[in-house]
């Protein structure tokens, strides 16, 4: 169970850098070039694969917490059931990036990929996936009202899953779709997925390393950056697709 637990968290940490650096190139290319296309059909499999590795990852914490992280563990009982509890609200986080990850790079997909039959969106896989997603940020508010040391992460990511949710219902059920609403749909899901495996790269995989330089209110900001930044790049990048008022002469 160990061995399997670091393979899988390994190869989780390596598609999920693989993410945090193709996310940046289509961001910047031309929309549509071929640039932008390919690499961002390679931020989606690499994303694809951070949310795959992350539902395993969390299935064994769930099926044998101590044994997938300390199988060698000698710990009191008391110690353990402590130690259990951490452990599974690691599971618990690890579930929510994988749902809030699959969820919003197949809705960023289907988007364009819809283009002549929007109700290719309401599939049951895809509106299965944003009813799990909201159930899921639900769930977060209330592990975090819990008391749980995660908290603070648990609030930042029910945010995260229920607003994406809410926001695809919305589009999946509108009426009349134009090709800004497409394209915004795209860019918002793409980026928000990526919001999160930047939020979770410097909470977990960044933290050792920069930790001692962030003292006093500045420990807060890799809580905020990524939806600070994310949230700008989409504001910009929607505007510029939005349709422009005419206004009365």
């Amino acid at each position: 169970m160990a061995t399997l637990y670091q393979f899988l968290l390994y190869s989780h940490i390596a598609v999920g850098f693989v993410s945090l650096i193709t996310f940046w190139i289509p961001v910047f290319a031309k929309k549509g070039s071929p640039l932008h296309v390919r690499t961002g059909h390679w931020y989606a499999k690499s994303m694809y694969a951070v949310g795959i590795t992350a539902v395993v990852l969390s299935a064994l914490i769930f099926i044998d917490p101590l044994g997938a992280k300390y199988p060698n563990n000698d710990f009191e009982p008391a110690q353990a059931a402590k130690v259990i509890a951490e452990i599974k609200d690691i599971g618990v986080f690890l579930f929510a990036i994988a749902v809030l990850t699959i969820t919003n790079v197949r809705t960023g997909l289907l988007s364009l990929r819809a283009k002549r039959n929007h109700a290719e969106l309401r599939s049951y896989s895809n509106l299965s996936l944003n009813a799990l997603l909201l159930g899921v940020g639900i769930y977060l508010i209330f592990r975090a009202t819990g008391g749980s040391p995660l908290s603070v992460l648990f609030y930042i990511f029910a945010g995260l899953c229920c607003f994406n949710a809410i926001t695809n219902f919305r589009y999946i059920f509108k009426h009349s779709v134009s090709g800004s609403d497409r394209i915004i749909t795209h860019l918002s899901n793409m980026i928000g997925a990526g919001i999160g495996a930047h939020t979770a790269f410097l909470l977990f995989g960044a933290s050792r390393l920069i930790s001692h330089l962030l003292v006093g209110y500045w420990g807060l900001l890799p809580w905020i950056l990524p939806g600070v930044v994310g949230g700008f790049i989409i504001f910009v990048q929607a505007r510029r697709y939005r349709p422009k008022r005419v206004t009365a002469t």
